[in-house]
């Protein structure tokens, strides 16, 4: 089989070879006329040097078997399966349409909206797959089958694949492969359910950008690139691909396994809530230069005091020397500015400050000494005016008491107030700031009731059922509620 192509118009068994469909490393696959049952079917042959190892083809066998009982609607059904004359095959049903990368070099790269159609898809045979303890191991644009009505197909599946290869030696798939396989991969580890997440998430970046994640002209520079280089921004290279968008393609395409997305499903309802504006969970729009990667910024700056309540979003800067009056503040609120105090030029004994902490101390004592200053001159007009008027001329003012009162409305205790933008999940948690989902709300209410009585601040650990990792979330009470944050601007409020 090293000249391809060579088997049309011969016979394999009672299989009619008819025309070539595509070939790779591992075999060929044909158009082919079934003569038993009479029906067309795409026929894939391995090379004959698979069937000699009898590990192999046990393993065949197995995984062949599991796929063809997975019933998953967008995998091709597997008709038939073994070994005729020393070569193993695969009979599959023959699907008319055109892969994914002949789909890219005919119209460029998909839209967000069409990508994420084909991606829910490809995630859903993926995920059946990763159900029964398998691997495809070679998740690429060419593997993706769609068809003129956009329903798309996962084909080529881990069977044909041992466990441990790479494709570093397979002559014309060495390069098609290692575009999208997982930096452990490189290094011999086992697929898994992590390494097709990975994958996945390569063809998504290509499909939206027209270029793979990191592309090389040779084996040697893709491996460098995907073990070396930084995470790429899909949103560098096109503009249609939103900030939310981005941040889960990043996510899917991180470094370490655990870092990605639990599954194949989960990466794909990202990738469809991030088509309306909503960030993936730990996530936050990106404040720093574009390329920054969103997925993955989860600092917690120490713990928030009790004592300074924050209401909305925070934003830290460098303090200014000069605010101007009536500025923004970082909470959507008026800040009016604190009046300037400069000592006369030629005031002895004090030197006029332009900058420092010196300059600030010495605008506020003499803004105290002013002020003091102020109310001496408003009490003795009130002496004066008062005191002496009532007396008369020449005769000296009577003595008395004077009683100033002030009334003071009863104490009552404040209603719950919580931060702006808050939405209830139930009467029990509520959520703000539009990247918290109210599953995650209600894990952080348990975990911080089950540390000791409401109403105390503490730090608590609580896990996302949408991401399937653990955050931690600083927790103090806040006018009548309980507002906890962590996380990438994560907001839980506890009534």
């Amino acid at each position: 089989m090293a000249d391809h192509g060579t088997r049309v118009g011969t016979r394999f068994g009672p299989y009619r070879l008819d025309a070539l469909l595509g070939y790779g490393g591992m075999g060929e696959v044909y158009r082919a006329h079934d003569t038993v049952r009479d029906r067309d079917v795409a026929l894939k042959l391995l090379h004959e040097n698979l069937a000699g190892d009898a590990t192999y083809q046990e393993r065949f066998r197995r995984e062949a078997q599991a796929v063809a009982k997975l019933g998953e609607p967008h995998i091709i059904p597997i008709h038939d399966f073994g070994e005729i004359d020393g070569v193993l095959y695969l009979d599959m049903r023959l699907v008319e349409g055109e892969d994914l990368r002949a789909r890219l070099r005919r119209t460029g790269p998909t839209s967000p909206v069409d990508t994420v159609a084909i991606v829910e898809q490809v995630a859903s045979a993926l995920d059946a797959v990763h159900a029964v303890g398998l691997a495809h191991r070679d998740v690429k644009p060419e593997n993706v089958l769609v068809t003129p009505s956009d329903f798309a197909y996962l084909v080529d599946f881990g069977i044909a694949h041992q466990g441990t290869d790479t494709h570093l030696t397979q002559t014309g798939t060495a390069i098609g492969s290692l575009a999208y396989m997982a930096p452990e991969q490189l290094d011999g580890v086992p697929a898994g359910a992590a390494t097709d997440v990975y994958s996945l998430a390569a063809v998504t970046f290509e499909a939206l950008t027209g270029t793979p994640p990191f592309p090389g002209a040779t084996v040697s520079q893709i491996v460098r690139a995907t073990v070396m280089n930084d995470v790429p921004s899909p949103r560098q290279r096109s503009a249609a691909v939103s900030p939310q968008l981005d941040a889960v393609v990043m996510r899917g395409l991180a470094k370490a396994p655990e870092a990605r997305f639990s599954s194949a499903g989960a990466f794909a309802q990202a990738a469809r809530a991030a088509l309306s504006g909503q960030w993936p969970e730990g996530s936050a729009p990106p404040t720093a230069a574009l390329g920054a990667d969103p997925a993955y910024d989860q600092t917690m700056i120490g713990q928030r005091p009790p004592t300074a309540p924050m209401t909305g979003p925070q934003a830290y800067s460098a303090p200014e020397p000069q605010p101007a009056p009536y500025a923004q503040s970082p909470y959507g609120q008026p800040h009016y500015a604190q009046p300037q105090y400069a000592p006369p030029q030629n005031y002895p004994g004090l030197q006029r400050t332009e900058s420092g902490d010196g300059g600030r101390s010495l605008q506020v004592v003499l803004g105290v000494l002013i002020g003091l200053l102020v109310l001496a001159l408003i009490g003795l007009g009130v002496y004066w005016f008062g005191f002496r008027t009532a007396a008369g001329p020449g005769q000296a003012a009577p003595s008395s008491t004077t009683t100033l009162t002030q009334t003071v409305p009863p104490s009552t205790s404040a209603a719950p107030t919580p931060p702006p933008g808050t939405e209830r999940c139930n009467a029990d948690v509520g959520v703000a700031g539009g990247v918290t989902s109210c599953a995650f709300a209600a894990n952080v209410r348990t975990a911080y009731l089950a540390d000791g009585p409401k109403g105390e601040a503490r730090t608590v650990t609580a896990a996302s059922p949408v991401t399937g990792q653990s955050y931690a979330m600083n927790c103090a009470p806040e006018t009548g509620v309980v507002v906890c944050r962590g996380g990438n601007n994560a907001v839980v409020v506890i009534f």
